[in-house]
Formats: structure tokens, sequence, C-alpha cells
């Protein structure tokens, strides 16, 4: 199995896996609205001119995964359809017409058509039903930097439209972003955001850089191989074959001087095309996917939010907020007025945030609500005296206590002190009111800071001697100065 091969197989796995994770029921875990009496119900007379404004858009959409309207040519269940080379020449031919991509069949091409036709059926069919969350997005955006549509197909080869895909060598999204090249199109990475897994501005960087190649290479096979493989790589490609001056640079006359990966990469391109063109006539049809690109809405934020918060305010499945927010890495957004971020939510829920937008920022769940009372109630009880302290007069100073303790550690006094064992949350003395929390798994600044009252970030990291590029690490003991 060659490299590509590989590659494809593991990334449309990952992206399996989560898309099965991210069939979500719209279920509530933390909180039934009925029963919050400060919850806003949608004014019934807007919400009706909603469903009217989008009747005519929403409810026209062609999608569906019923076989027995898709099977017009009334496949057996199991029927797996193979045709001749003249046959998959014929329509690859049509799509080359059709489209400003110069589309050729080889047995390259044949090859990785069996591979999404034959081998990994399954799969297909659930790239057929992602493709209804994400290619219309790519589409609008393809359009709008006049760049073939066919290019859609690109994040097949790249992610399997998987939005949290991430290859060995970094690289990141659905369109696999590294680093240094996401900046270069303003994708930002920072602890709590990584642009590169925003659907919308992954797409928009991914148009930018496919143009830019394009007024290098003006061929857009050699397009592709440079977004692959880069474009110094293509150059000593080019400077490999040698070709004569007036000759005409294609991808086919430089692909056996390129990696292995990218000498499969076109072939394979070519092939998700075919296949997702010609899907039905393979006897292959859409899983049903999440949720639709169409019921899909956007709000900006402009003050941070924890995702959860939204999850249990608003009743709906944490997998879905999460599977419609990738890019949020910890689950906060950090929104401000000088950085203000998007959240995405299923259509139906909108009105329910804007309506209850405040309420849901100072939401705490019953859960969080009893631990930041249980820390409250602790940092108000005072020390209990130990064994020692028990026998100093009340006329000795805390200095002096403390004095004689070192004095009989320095003499080797052989009773040992009383050992405490560490818990999550271990207090110390009462008049520093310190408290030590053992960082969780998915924990940050952010949510600890939140589970105590008036403690901010800042004074953590003061109190902690840590930088703003620190990052926690789960079993990490951090200082908690409590307030009150």
């Amino acid at each position: 199995m060659n490299i590509l091969h590989k590659r494809f197989f593991l990334l449309v796995l990952s992206s399996f896996i989560y898309f099965s994770a991210a069939a979500f029921p719209h279920s509530c875990p933390l909180l039934q609205n009925p029963s919050d009496t400060n919850f806003i119900k949608d004014n019934p007379v807007v919400a009706q001119l909603d469903s009217l404004a989008t009747l005519a858009f929403f409810t026209n959409s062609t999608f569906t995964s019923d076989v027995s309207r898709l099977n017009k040519y009334h496949f057996a269940a199991d029927s797996v359809p193979v045709y001749v080379d003249s046959v998959y020449a014929k329509r690859i031919r049509a799509m080359s017409v059709a489209s400003p991509f110069e589309y050729v069949y080889n047995q390259q091409v044949r090859n990785f058509i069996d591979v999404y036709s034959v081998k990994k059926r399954k799969l297909t069919s659930r790239l057929l039903g992602m493709a209804e969350i994400y290619f219309p997005l790519f589409e609008e955006q393809l359009d709008k930097y006049g760049l073939p549509l066919e290019l859609k197909y690109l994040a097949i080869i790249e992610s399997a439209l998987n939005p949290i895909a991430k290859s060995k060598a970094g690289a990141s999204g659905l369109w696999q972003f590294m680093l240094n090249t996401g900046k270069l199109y303003n994708l930002q990475v920072t602890s709590y955001v990584d642009d590169r897994l925003d659907p919308f501005k992954a797409t928009v960087a991914a148009c930018r850089h496919l143009r830019d190649l394009n007024n290098i290479y003006h061929d857009w096979a050699i397009v592709l191989a440079a977004y692959n493989a880069g474009a110094g790589c293509i150059n000593r490609a080019i400077r490999t074959a040698n070709l004569d001056t007036n000759e005409r640079i294609t991808y086919w006359k430089i692909q056996r001087f390129l990696p292995v990966e990218t000498q499969n990469y076109v072939p394979a391109f070519i092939a998700a095309s075919y296949v997702m063109t010609y899907a039905t006539e393979h006897n292959l049809y859409p899983t049903q996917p999440p949720i639709l690109h169409c019921d899909i809405d956007t709000i900006t934020l402009t003050q941070d939010l924890n995702l959860n918060q939204i999850s249990a305010y608003l009743c709906v499945s944490p997998e879905t907020v999460k599977f419609l927010n990738p890019a949020y890495k910890k689950g906060i957004i950090p929104a401000t007025k000088e950085k203000p971020y998007i959240l995405c939510l299923p259509r139906e829920y909108m009105a329910d945030f804007m309506n209850n937008e405040k309420s849901i920022y100072c939401y705490k769940s019953p859960q969080e609500a009893n631990y930041q009372e249980q820390l409250r109630l602790m940092s108000s009880v005072k020390t209990v005296p130990s064994p020692v302290m028990a026998k100093v007069s009340p006329e000795k100073s805390q200095t002096q206590t403390q004095a004689q303790t070192q004095t009989q550690t320095q003499n080797k006094v052989t009773k040992p002190a009383p050992v405490v064992e560490k818990t999550s949350v271990s207090k110390t003395s009462s008049s520093a009111k310190i408290v030590y929390h053992t960082v969780q798994k998915g924990d940050s600044l952010w949510s600890i800071a939140g589970k105590y009252p008036g403690v901010t970030v800042d004074e953590i990291r003061r109190l902690n001697n840590m930088s703003t590029k620190t990052i926690i690490h789960p079993g990490q003991k951090l200082k908690i100065n409590l307030k009150g």
C-alpha cells in the first residue's frame, strides 16, 4: 500500500469515528428549560416570520438519503458495479469538458476509483453525507475567488472532510494547513483557538492559497501538486524534467520527478471527483449527516463564553456544539469587543440563544454552582490547630511558634511531623487563604479561575510565577488565593 493510500485510509477512518460521535441527539444533559422560570421563550409571531422567511429556500433542499428514491438504476442492495475502461474514460472526458480542470483517465486513476467505489464503499457513503455539510461552503468561497468549483473535492484527499483531522506532520483541519502556511493566510493558533480547524476561515485561506499557486503555474493539476508538496518541490521537479523552453509544463510531464505521495495525489483527486459525481452509477448513496449546511446559523460574540454553558442552558447536546465549533480547542470562546469570535449553532436554537444571551453568560450548571459553594464554605472555616500548636501558650506569637518548630527540626527531633495527603484541593493556613488546585484533563486557566469566586487568570499566573505562554498539564498543582 503506497503512502497516499495509507494517508487516505487513516484520515477517512478518523473522520468517520468523528462523524459517528457527531450524530448527535438534541438532548439536554444538564438542564431542562421548562423548569427555568428565567428562560425567555421566542416570540411566536417572530418565530412564525422566521419560518416563512426560510421556508422557500431551506425546505427546497434536494438532498435525501432515501435509497429507494436515489437507486434509479434499480441495483440490488449488495450490487457493486464495475465498468470497463472505456466507460470510465468517457465519463471523465465529460467531466473535463464541463470544468477548467483537465481531467484525464489512466491506470492510476482507475486504481483509486476502485478504492472509493469497491474497497471502501461504506466510507465513501459517509463522505457523500458529510459533503452536505461542507460543500455548500466550499462552493460559495471558490466561486467568490473565481476558482473551479471542482476544487471542493480536494478536501476529500486532504482530510476526508474531517474538520479536526491532523496529520503526523502537524497539518490540521479540513484543508490541512501547516502552522506557518496558515499564518500566511491569517489563520491564527493560540492556546484556546486554532483557526485551521474553523471550516469557514480555513476554506477562505485555502481559496487564497490556491489562487496564489495558480497565478504562478497556470495549470490546475500542478496547482494541486504544489498544494500537496510545496512550490519549492514543484520547481525542483520542473528543473529535473529539463523540458524544452517552448514546451508547455504540465503535471503529467513532471509527475515522475515528484515525491511518491504527490505522484498519486492528482490521480486520487480525479478519482474522488469521479466517484462523487457518478456515485449513483456505482450504487453508492449518502449516509444521513448529523446536520445540513442550511440548518447551521452563526452569531458574533464579544464576550468570552464556555461551550458547556451554551449546551446546558439551551438543552443542545455538547456533541452538537463541539461539532459545529471545532476551532475552540478547550471549549472556550475567548471573545472580546476588540477581538470578536463566531459561534455556530443549529438554526433552531439561535432564537433561544439571542433571547437569553445575558443569562447564558451568567449561567453555571448545578454541579459547578454546588462545587463553588463548597469551596466558599471551606474557605470560611478556621484552621484546626495541630497538636504542637495546642501546647503553645496564648501569649506566644505565631512567629515564636514557628521559630520553636524550626529549632526542633534543626535538633533532629525523632518524632516525625504529621504527613498530610494532598488531594485535588488542600488547605493551608487560614491567614493566607491559599488552596492547591490539581489540574485535571481539559482544565484551562480560564476554567480554573471560574471555579473560585473573585479569582482571576492573572492572579493565578502571578501566584505561580507563570508567564503568559506557560502551558498547564494534568496533575500540576496550582496555588489559588481565595477571596473573602
